[in-house]
């Protein structure tokens, strides 16, 4: 019997020692909060994409190969909102080139129409990607 005590120990010992470093005492924590996005004026979170915003979008090439985008924002808070409308052409990667506009306080419940000429592709040949972020007020 005494040989089987040291091999039970064994175990024992090793979780232990494993768990000896959760004391929950070490000072860094090891995943830090992220920040979250402050509302702007009108509630909508600022920096946010805000896709369901858009509506009427047509984004392809000219008889030359050359991309646009058109489209509409819609406001559909009680407060002017500025957002930014980004349009890239190729893998949805982020890594492609873009074109980026800024609608600056679009007025409380209205429609503005938005177009993005000569957009950089890295794929010829599309897709073509649109983003719409609400922007903190200018």
């Amino acid at each position: 019997m005494r040989a089987r005590r040291p091999a039970l120990l064994a175990p024992i010992l090793a979780v232990a020692v494993l768990t000896a470093g959760c004391s929950g005492d070490d000072p860094q924590p090891a995943t830090k909060p992220t920040a979250t996005p402050s509302p702007t004026a009108s509630g909508l979170p600022a920096g946010t994409p805000v896709p369901e915003l858009l509506s009427g979008v047509r984004c392809n090439p000219d008889d030359d190969g050359v991309w646009a985008a058109v489209g509409v924002v819609s406001n559909p808070t009680k407060n002017p909102v500025s957002y930014q409308v980004s349009a890239q052409v190729g893998p949805a990667d982020g890594a492609g080139p873009a074109t980026t506009r800024r609608l600056v306080d679009v007025a409380a419940g209205t429609k503005v129409r938005f177009r993005l000429d000569e957009i950089p592709t890295s794929s010829p040949d599309g897709p073509c990607h649109l983003q719409l972020l609400a922007l903190q007020p200018d």
